[in-house]
């Protein structure tokens, strides 16, 4: 132990980390002393990185405390290589003289009409003229996420308003030509949104999107 601890206070001290044996690299728990036997018998905690290593007590060595030995960093995917012409690593650049992916070019903005809403419990005064203002966001979810299958498309979308005035519980009851993601990024662009003041608490709103590609 007293190697050991002459060992530590050098590292603490900011000395030169535990020498080493020729072929044999640092010095662990394993690494036998002079006899033959492991230098920590009953294990030891280790930091790899700056040499450091505490043999454990006898009653230690099962502790639930000790954390996990220590891993290696995950390899490089392209072996620690440099990349071409000094770019990023893990980088290919772009294809084809930087055309873009034709999968990620956003399609046409539809044209977005929103109809007259249906209640249950209630009424929402204007809620047709508070979704009008967010059209354009609409449209630009289906057309980041795929666009229209088809010259036309619709959505039926159904909320909850409570007495705090917002959308709360947005659903996707049907759709029609638009893509599921388009149909995430809609209810997540409706969550939380202002509607208006409930006439009771809750009251239920049906809403149907028409969609038309543009001319």
């Amino acid at each position: 132990m007293g190697a050991v601890g002459a060992c530590v206070g050098a590292v603490a001290e900011g000395g030169a980390p535990p020498r080493q044996e020729p072929d044999q690299g640092w010095i662990t728990a394993a690494t036998p002393d002079g006899g033959g036997a492991p230098r920590c018998p009953h294990g030891a905690l280790e930091d790899p990185h700056r040499g450091f290593v505490r043999c454990l007590e006898p009653g230690e060595a099962d502790a639930g405390w000790l954390p996990p030995s220590p891993q290696p960093e995950p390899p490089s995917p392209d072996g620690g290589a440099p990349p071409p012409d000094g770019g990023v690593p893990g980088d290919a650049g772009p294809i084809d003289g930087g055309v873009p992916d034709a999968s990620i070019v956003s399609a046409p903005l539809p044209l977005v009409e929103i109809k007259e809403p249906e209640f249950m419990n209630g009424d929402v005064p204007n809620v047709a003229k508070r979704l009008e203002k967010v059209a354009p966001d609409l449209a630009k979810c289906v057309a980041d996420h795929g666009g229209l299958s088809g010259a036309s498309g619709s959505i039926k979308v159904q909320f909850l308003v409570r007495v705090r005035g917002r959308a709360e519980g947005v659903e996707i009851l049907d759709s029609r030509g638009v893509t599921p993601d388009a149909q995430r990024c809609i209810r997540q662009l409706l969550k939380n949104k202002p509607i208006g003041t409930p006439s009771a608490d809750p009251v239920g709103v049906t809403v149907s999107l028409s969609l038309r590609a543009p001319k």
